[in-house]
Order: structure tokens, then sequence, then C-alpha cells
């Protein structure tokens, strides 16, 4: 597939036009024309341009024989570690993930609260079944360690 046939698709695939295009990729509007008409190829600078205001590589866009993005699917895009967490996620299900997320964020509140207050942290891992109907405790900014004093020169 040529570079102006890969552009148009990419274009149509992000609901670009050519002045559009042309302001995301600091590309005159006239040189995106010459090269959509396949009248012009680009330089590697504007090449590399259109390929980033497009997102793929430039491989993919300079080079006629690459027909497929490397990348072309998101789970190609994906580390080991993510797709493991991915796999999990989808066996636990989504109810499931928004009660380990909600345990993060309060944990997370937690200990960023104590290393505010200058309170040693330690991690707290409990069950939110256990907690149902209990409400979460809270902080106190009360005691000698929630005070600190900043000197000043």
């Amino acid at each position: 597939m040529e570079l102006k046939q890969k552009l148009q698709m990419l274009m149509k695939a992000r609901n670009l036009n050519g002045q559009k295009l042309a302001r995301l990729s600091r590309v005159s509007d006239s040189e995106i024309s010459r090269i959509l008409q396949g009248k012009s190829r680009p330089g590697l600078d504007n090449a590399l341009r259109l390929a980033q205001a497009v997102g793929v590589s430039l491989d993919y866009l300079a080079d006629d024989r690459v027909e497929v993005e490397p990348a072309a699917t998101a789970e190609d895009a994906l580390s080991t570690e993510d797709l493991k967490l991915l796999s999990a996620c989808k066996k636990i299900g989504p109810e499931e993930v928004q009660r380990i997320l909600e345990i993060v964020r309060i944990l997370g509140y937690d200990v960023a609260m104590a290393r505010l207050l200058g309170m040693a942290s330690r991690p707290v891992i409990e069950r939110l079944d256990d907690q149902v109907g209990e409400p979460r405790p809270t902080l106190s900014a009360g005691g000698p360690q929630a005070v600190r004093t900043v000197a000043t020169a």
C-alpha cells in the first residue's frame, strides 16, 4: 500500500481532514495535499511528523512494502505483565475489579495522609466483606506527631 493510501486511511479512521492533519503534524497544507494526490513524497522530517500525528511508526507510513502496522492490536502493545493483569481481571469480573480498585484507593489515601502528617505508615490489608456497614476509619490530625515545624532562613 502506498503512502498516500495509508495516510488517507489513517486520516479517515481518526476523522482528520488535510487542515487538521497540517495543524497536528506542523506540515503545510499544500505539502499534505501533494502527498495525498501522490505528487510528492515527504522528506524525513515531515514523514516523521505525519507518522506521529496519526499515531503510527515511521516504518509503517514510509515503507510501501509494510501493509500492517507492527502493533496492530492493543494486546500486541501490552507487556507480559499487563497481559497477566488483564487476564486476572477478566477472570474475577468487573465488580470484583472495582472492589479491589476501591481498596487500593482507600489504602493509598490513608498512606498518603499518614506520610503528610509525619506518621509512620504500615501496610494494612483488610477484606472489604468484613467492613460492610462500618464506616471507613479516618486519620486524626491530633497528637504530637501531627505537628510539623518548618525552619525558615
